[in-house]
């Protein structure tokens, strides 16, 4: 069972840290563990926005909920038997507020018991009245499974990628070999309290 990439101590990993950009280390870590998941035959294959500001969640607080988020989704995976290979990267905006944008792997056989699960996650999260719009999931469109068509999965997620790395320094994107898959310009820049990228990791034994 993969277990969270989750390093203690120092001031970079404080829990209240505040950040404004993506790093290249976060950036490298995102795409390197999205390959990870292909590699062990759980592609990264929902696309889900946790838009904590507009059920006036933010800060820490919005971090944390996305932690929990993770966490409760995990033990779902798990409770049904599967590992659940995940990325996410937290950014703030005029319209979301801080909010999160999640890349994990749902099996197909659980797809249809998945569908209502992130809205029930996210309104137990919330301290407040559920506000429309707050949880948005979807499946990467004819691309869901990684045996459908590789070359159509490949684009589909560099593409949810190269979105989610909106707020990293502009010059990165050329760097990570990622230019042109995105529609969102690099170099944005957001204040974000707290962890702002985080993916799964490994099991040693595979």
């Amino acid at each position: 069972m993969p277990a969270v990439n989750l390093k203690r101590g120092g001031a970079r990993n404080r829990a209240d840290r505040t950040s404004w950009q993506l790093s290249e280390r976060q950036c490298r870590l995102l795409l390197k563990r999205s390959e990870d998941a292909w590699l062990s035959g759980l592609p990264l294959n929902r696309f889900i926005t946790l838009a904590w500001g507009k059920a006036a969640l933010e800060g820490l607080d919005a971090t944390k909920a996305t932690g929990g988020f993770i966490r409760i989704a995990r033990e779902w995976m798990r409770w049904h038997g599967y590992p659940m290979p995940w990325v996410w990267v937290q950014e703030t905006g005029d319209t979301f507020g801080q909010h999160a944008h999640i890349l994990l792997h749902v099996p197909p056989e659980l797809d249809l018991l998945f569908r209502p699960m992130p809205l029930r996650w996210g309104k137990s999260l919330l301290k407040g009245a559920y506000v429309a719009g707050t949880v948005q999931s979807q499946r990467l469109g004819s691309a869901y499974t990684s045996n459908a068509n590789p070359a159509l999965y490949r684009a589909v997620l560099l593409g949810k990628l190269t979105y989610m790395m909106k707020c990293a320094p502009e010059a990165l994107e050329a760097k990570l070999g990622l230019a042109g898959w995105g529609h969102k310009p690099w170099g944005q820049s957001s204040k974000v309290v707290g962890k702002r990228a985080g993916a799964w990791q490994r099991s040693r034994g595979g």
